[in-house]
């Protein structure tokens, strides 16, 4: 009989692709295994991506581990809590934050794109933006003031493949810069894996006052449409 291995890494079913390699273990297999009792509590475990908060919470109870969970959806500005890519974000220093990547199989960025054993590029980009929308809001600017983080400048470096495993999101500030309107930040996000830079996103937000950005925007709105009426094709006269 083959002895079990001494841990797991597990990861989400959707990846099933990363699953293949030895040392790895879907989460409704694991689970179902810790329920039935074929595997004893402290089964020493990884905790991949591809997992629920719910899968994550009833796996810290079941093998008595310390798993982290997502953030709460208001610092993400994002509606549904399964499009939520981060964890508690956490100051580790002067002007540096950290959270970790966690991935819901459901989630928006992967719902129609998943090729090979990877995380896709876009994933990591929405992780950067939700890691630098949630410093903002719980760090940066704190009040109350509804408001609206836009990209102004955005340079992206991929250097190598993320997998299913656990990975960070740093984020350091580079420079704050007071406007008429609102701050500019100068930032730069770096999600890492293995103790390696995998990706690294230098960019620069602007924090608009949300009355100030839907009146810019219902502005340019408009214009846009006057600008796309004049150029309609104007019909043929009928002869």
């Amino acid at each position: 009989m083959p002895q079990e291995p001494a841990a797991r890494v597990v990861v989400g079913d959707r990846f099933e692709e990363f699953l293949q390699n030895p040392g790895t273990a879907p989460v409704s297999d694991l689970l179902g295994r810790l329920r039935a009792g074929e595997l004893p509590p402290a089964t020493p475990l990884v905790a991949g991506q591809g997992l629920t908060a719910g899968e994550r919470h009833e796996l810290g109870a079941l093998t008595g581990t310390d798993l982290p969970l997502p953030s709460d959806r208001a610092p993400t500005h994002k509606h549904q809590e399964h499009n939520v890519l981060i964890g508690e974000v956490r100051r580790t220093g002067p002007d540096v934050y950290a959270a970790p990547l966690l991935l819901d199989p459901r989630v928006e960025v992967l719902a129609d794109h998943l090729t090979g054993q990877h995380i896709p590029a876009v994933t990591l980009l929405e992780a950067a933006r939700q890691t630098w929308t949630a410093v903002t809001e719980r760090f940066l600017l704190p009040d109350p003031e509804p408001r609206r983080l836009v990209i102004a400048a955005i340079r992206a470096e991929f250097h190598s493949f993320v997998f299913p495993l656990p990975a960070t999101v740093g984020l350091r500030l580079r420079a704050r810069h007071p406007g008429p309107v609102g701050d500019s930040l100068e930032l730069t996000v770096t999600v890492t894996q293995d103790s390696r830079a995998a990706a690294e996103f230098d960019a620069t937000v602007r924090v608009v006052p949300q009355a100030v950005a839907v009146k810019q925007e219902s502005m340019a709105a408009r214009q846009a449409i006057r600008a796309a009426l004049s150029a309609a094709p104007v019909p043929a006269a009928t002869p």
